[in-house]
């Protein structure tokens, strides 16, 4: 085979130079074109976008394009001349049979989007891939073309059980399979219980509970004497329900407990990676406010608007009854009352309520006690959710994180055996050859693909990218975050200059993402959305974010709005940082 000597040109304009420098590693197989000779047998080549002189110590043909492997790397590579057929340029259908497979529409397409966006890789991969490409038993040739192509990129093992991974996470929903399998493992099973716990943390029935702000409410009220908790979550409490001066008395006990664990560094708080209330002490009537956290997620996974109007029309219903204790109630009001628990027959509470009003046999006595229960419910939970602050969704944030494994194999020789993550469980159910244990093993490959994909970084950036289960949050689908950061001297992070994208399916305002951009503590949004109805829903939040960024020490210099057809599709905007700098001149709320 012919050998050519390269080294980097010297003359070429330097706009016509890449910002960083190519560097071909052995192995690596390219194209060029020879594009003008020079004295002394060296030749300008264009290889992709970069330019170099070769020494040529074959006879090649001026305006040729060839296919080279690179034989050596660093300053100055030597490439080798890959055969082909005399008289053709080089293409890729003869790539694909020097790799020993037939150049059909497939294939060349496989090869030609690798060429496209100028993924490196070898003859020995190119072989690997394009076998793995022709697997149909795996998933649709489409979905098997982008997985590998993206595995070239980030130069993953070409294995069947990394394309596998690659098109779990790429095609399912996490949160959808985690709500599949919490319907499918069995409750009462000694084994499945550590699992049955988790995928309750990760799959709720509604959006994640502020505990730490619930208790901190209980014991609050304990301290003054107040009852309105203990009411509240009287009807979750076992048959034989203890007095309010039991249950004072067991709080304000619990409360000095956890005095005491106060007094542990807070160091070791945040090495024991959890935020909650459990850790340092056991909750009194644990079992009773678990059950009224699940109420209060199924009735908080409404919209505020439905629970608005379920809690005027039970004030209207209350009221009446105590004016007119032995009166039946209107007919209107019955048949407001109805339509208002509708969307909320998901909880026990406003179930009960409903499937009595229809049986037409309940008195008024009984309605009025469940209908206190319920608004009070629909009380504690509307205070809660108002509660969450930015340190609450960072907590739950590192919580989810934690939880579903994503550092599993990282923290393997630390692990605790009764403290697996989703991932270390998910593995036991599998290995037990458990019921439906497919479905724990497509969740293991979901979570393997994220973790895969989840870091990219060169010497000055990072990349990363996280897929979260958005049922803690209060989403029907899967949270995706982009961050991109560029990194400081010891290699952190800087959080002065970084982009965030979240890609979103809101239950009300369907598919967003979010795009922010911070540079030295200046906060830019630009909001894509499919509806116009966001931006009106939106904007009177826009001082709160303001205050909420000038607590933390940054400043939100400027919001936009976009509504698309696609929302993620526009928000595919150049995703260098200076690109979204310069984004900003068109900007249609400025601070």
């Amino acid at each position: 085979m012919h050998h050519l000597s390269i080294q980097s040109s010297q003359g070429i304009k330097q706009a016509q130079q890449p910002q960083e420098e190519r560097n071909f590693r052995p192995g690596e197989v390219v194209t060029g074109k020879i594009t003008k000779f020079f004295p002394d047998n060296k030749a300008l080549l264009q290889i992709g976008a970069k330019q170099v002189i070769a020494e040529l110590q074959a006879s090649l043909t001026a305006g040729g394009t060839y296919w080279f492997e690179v034989k050596e790397g660093g300053e100055r590579p030597l490439l080798q001349v890959l055969p082909q057929t005399a008289g053709k340029q080089a293409d890729v259908s003869q790539l694909i049979e020097l790799a020993g497979m037939k150049p059909n529409k497939m294939n060349t397409s496989l090869v030609e989007g690798l060429m496209k966006q100028q993924t490196a890789f070898t003859m020995p991969q190119l072989k690997q891939a394009l076998n793995l490409l022709q697997q149909k038993e795996l998933q649709p040739v489409e979905v098997r073309k982008q997985a590998l192509q993206l595995m070239l990129q980030r130069q993953l093992p070409l294995t069947e059980s990394v394309l596998q991974a690659i098109t779990a996470r790429q095609t399912q929903d996490m949160t959808a399979s985690l709500r599949e399998l919490t319907n499918t493992v069995p409750v009462g099973s000694d084994k499945a219980t550590p699992l049955q716990q988790m995928l309750g943390k990760l799959a709720p029935a509604g959006p994640a509970v502020h505990e730490q702000q619930l208790v901190k409410q209980i014991i609050q009220e304990a301290q003054a004497g107040k009852q309105d908790m203990y009411q509240a979550i009287r009807p979750s409490l076992p048959a034989a329900v203890p007095s309010f001066t039991v249950w004072q008395r067991e709080w304000l006990a619990y409360d000095k407990q956890m005095d005491v664990g106060r007094s542990v560094p807070q160091q070791l708080i945040q090495e024991s990676g959890s935020s909650s209330n459990r850790t340092t002490g056991i909750l009194p009537f644990s079992q009773a406010l678990d059950s009224f956290i699940s109420e209060m997620q199924l009735v908080g996974k409404q919209s505020p608007a439905a629970q608005e109007s379920l809690q005027t029309t039970l004030s209207t219903v209350r009221q009446l009854l105590s004016m007119f204790p032995d009166r039946s109630l209107p007919h209107e009001i019955i048949t407001g009352l109805r339509t208002a628990l509708e969307p909320f027959q998901s909880a026990p509470m406003a179930q009960d309520i409903y499937s009595q009003l229809a049986k037409g046999n309940v008195d008024n006595q009984q309605l009025q006690a469940k209908s206190t229960e319920l608004l009070q419910l629909l009380q504690v939970t509307q205070t809660n959710e108002q509660s969450k602050d930015g340190d609450f969704f960072k907590n739950l944030l590192q919580d989810i994180v934690r939880q579903t494994g994503f550092s599993y194999e990282h923290d393997l020789n630390d692990a605790d055996a009764t403290d697996l993550p989703l991932k270390g469980l998910l593995l036991q159910h599998a290995a037990q050859g458990s019921e439906r244990a497919e479905l724990s093993s497509q969740l293991l490959q979901q979570i393997t693909g994220s973790q895969l994909l989840q870091v990219q970084d060169d010497k000055q950036m990072a990349y990363i990218q996280l897929q979260l289960s958005g049922a803690p949050f209060g989403f029907d689908k899967d949270i995706l975050m982009e961050l991109e950061g560029r990194k400081e001297a010891d290699g952190q992070l800087s959080s002065d200059h970084c982009r965030i994208l979240f890609y979103l399916h809101l239950p009300f305002l369907d598919d967003m993402v979010v795009d922010m951009y911070v540079q030295k503590k200046a906060v830019s949004l630009h909001i894509y959305t499919e509806e116009g109805k966001a931006e009106q829903v939106m904007r009177p939040l826009q001082q709160k974010l303001k205050s909420a960024l000038d607590t933390s020490g940054y400043h939100l210099s400027s919001v936009k709005y976009t509504v698309s057809n696609n929302a993620k599709e526009a928000s595919y905007v150049d995703t260098s940082l200076h690109a979204v700098h310069t984004e900003q001149k068109g900007v249609d709320y400025r601070i």
